[in-house]
């Protein structure tokens, strides 16, 4: 990731089934003023309302049992264990597996945490600091997205905005004004130690996804998987843990022999013995003479 902070973003979408290019810039000083104001009317009226302010979020996940000292500590020790191995990384000077592993275990450690932590910023958006934030982020995206060829506003205001907010121009231009306004972008997840070293050394393909020595996809064990990440053998067939043969759906593709009975005879389903049963024929009528 660049320390250098982008003050514009252009990208392109279609609008009235028109494709245009949107030109996303950071607020002026007059639109962040603005924006304050948004968000100081949405923290009054949400704290009227009775939502929760920020500083008391944690002691509500408690009382809710959404929240303990012991996830507390969890998180406090993943947080401590992702920045060892970050470290150990960045120092080198270890078996290449070894730093493989180390990598992994990143990945691992990096999907708990946010696993962990995701219950809290579900409700963050929901103290009254959260409503506030998200009020001048939508102020500030129906002023900061023009049209790049004339400048012009897309959005005649707030409330056009907010109205519009879900279609995929609207959409995109919110998500391009937040990596400028947070310095996150689309290569966040490249940007990672864990992941810089993978593609460095050959582990990982463009997309990130584990490859082996042949550059076939393969899980964090090694196996063969597909593009759907299911296990498959040599030759491409989706296959068990075991590498016995399934179907898409997960089923076993064994050519079944019969089952016995007790004397150890093969024994026939009702589906097999209903296929062998002869099909009844109609009986024929018999044609009566004339007898006159």
């Amino acid at each position: 990731m660049s320390d250098k902070k982008e003050s514009t973003a252009v990208y392109s979408a279609k609008i009235d089934s028109v494709e245009k290019e949107f030109l996303v810039r950071l607020p002026n000083v007059d639109q962040q003023r603005e924006g304050q104001k948004e968000y100081n009317k949405a923290f009054s009226d949400a704290v009227k309302s009775g939502a929760l302010l920020r500083s008391k979020l944690d002691d509500f996940m408690k009382e809710q049992n959404l929240w303990d000292d012991k996830k507390q500590e969890e998180v406090s020790n993943l947080g401590k264990d992702i920045a060892d191995k970050e470290k150990a990384l960045a120092k080198g000077g270890i078996k290449l597996s070894e730093a493989k592993n180390i990598a992994l275990e990143l990945r691992s450690l990096r999907f708990k945490l946010r696993e962990l932590i995701s219950k809290r910023m579900d409700l963050d958006v929901h103290t009254a600091e959260g409503q506030a934030d998200n009020a001048r982020f939508n102020y500030w995206v129906s002023q900061c997205l023009v049209y790049n060829d004339t400048k012009k506003a897309v959005f005649s205001g707030l409330d056009d905005y907010l109205n519009k907010s879900s279609e995929p121009y609207a959409s995109k231009g919110a998500s391009k004004l937040a990596e400028l306004l947070y310095s996150v972008n689309s290569d966040f997840e490249d940007s990672l130690e864990e992941n810089q070293f993978l593609r460095e050394f050959g582990f990982t393909d463009e997309k990130g996804r584990l490859i082996n020595k042949e550059g076939k996809l393969v899980d964090v064990d090694g196996k063969l998987i597909n593009e759907k990440g299911n296990w498959i053998n040599e030759d491409g067939e989706v296959v068990d843990a075991e590498g016995n043969l399934i179907d898409e759906k997960g089923n076993y593709k064994f050519d079944r022999k019969p089952f016995l009975d007790d004397e150890g005879n093969p024994v026939n389903s009702e589906k097999e013995e209903s296929e062998d049963k002869p099909e009844d024929k109609p009986e024929e009528k018999s044609e009566e003479k004339d007898s006159e």
